[in-house]
């Protein structure tokens, strides 16, 4: 038996059958058409894949209003919370580097202290490290009253400084400082450390060390205080330093620092740093 002559194939295969548009069944199809679903037309299959992608019940494969069996399109990455997170820190080392004031006594208790005279204070400049950090939040009336409310027998006429500064790559400086008439600096420098180390939840993976920056007649010390800040482990690089008129503490926080390894951090930068701080806010009296 002859058979009749078959239609020629396209590059994807025999053609198919166009359905009709009301769901009914074209001549001499082998097979029954299946009804369209809630009542709409099915569509035909361009090489394989639906004209429209299927529409599921809201909730479907876990998102609302889903396609189901249709690839989603990739979601937008979140956005780095590590703006965020130095915020947070940035805000909980302000009370941290206040711990330090008043938090001793003298070695010689009971011993008359020798008080040098006045000759510098401490200013909130509107910027600091040359000009990198301006100045976000002066706090120097509330979180500062809270220093000079402290009682220390180590300093005579005390005023507090407390402000955060921030950069244009989400980075924060802090400063906690105090100035006056310091009878015991050296002690005082230390105990500043001992305190922002004893803070609640902090531990200090590096301990402090004594730097020299050139240039500079301080010494400066400086350590890394590790906290927990919104599921985060943070490396906070701060430094402390003190005269016979002024006692500061400097915590510098970059982005890209907060969560290396705590002993990849270059101190001795951060020293440097708080050195030039102090250059910037420390001035004669008069």
């Amino acid at each position: 038996m002859t058979m009749p002559p078959q239609p020629p194939q396209g590059p994807y295969g025999p053609p198919q059958p166009q359905q009709n548009p009301y769901g009914q069944q074209p001549p001499g199809s082998p097979y029954p058409q299946q009804p369209p679903a809630y009542g709409h037309p099915q569509q035909t299959p361009a090489y394989g894949y639906p004209a429209q992608p299927p529409q599921g019940p809201p909730g479907a494969w876990g998102q609302p209003g889903a396609q189901a069996g249709w690839p989603q399109q990739p979601q937008p990455p979140r956005r780095k919370r590590t703006g965020l997170v130095v915020g947070i820190v940035a805000g909980s080392l302000v009370g941290v580097l206040a711990i330090g004031f008043g938090a001793y006594k003298l070695i010689d208790e009971g011993a008359d202290a020798v008080f040098p005279e006045a000759t510098h204070k401490l200013v909130v400049e509107k910027a600091v490290l040359d000009g990198e950090f301006t100045l976000n939040k002066d706090e120097s009336d509330t979180e500062g009253k809270k220093i000079e409310d402290t009682p220390d027998p180590s300093i005579r006429d005390g005023k507090a400084v407390v402000a955060q500064y921030g950069s244009e790559e989400n980075g924060m400086l802090v400063i906690s400082g105090m100035y006056g008439r310091l009878s015991s600096p050296e002690l005082m420098r230390s105990k500043m450390m001992e305190g922002a180390a004893e803070a609640e939840g902090s531990t200090v993976p590096v301990p402090p060390k004594e730097f020299k920056p050139a240039g500079y007649d301080i010494t400066v010390e400086c350590q890394v205080v590790q906290s927990k800040e919104i599921g985060l482990t943070t490396n906070s690089p701060m430094c402390a330093w003190s005269d016979g008129n002024t006692a500061g503490m400097v915590a510098v926080l970059r982005p890209d620092d907060l969560v290396k390894d705590a002993r990849s951090l270059d101190l001795a930068k951060t020293a440097e740093e708080t050195a030039k701080v102090r250059s910037e806010i420390r001035k004669p009296i008069g």
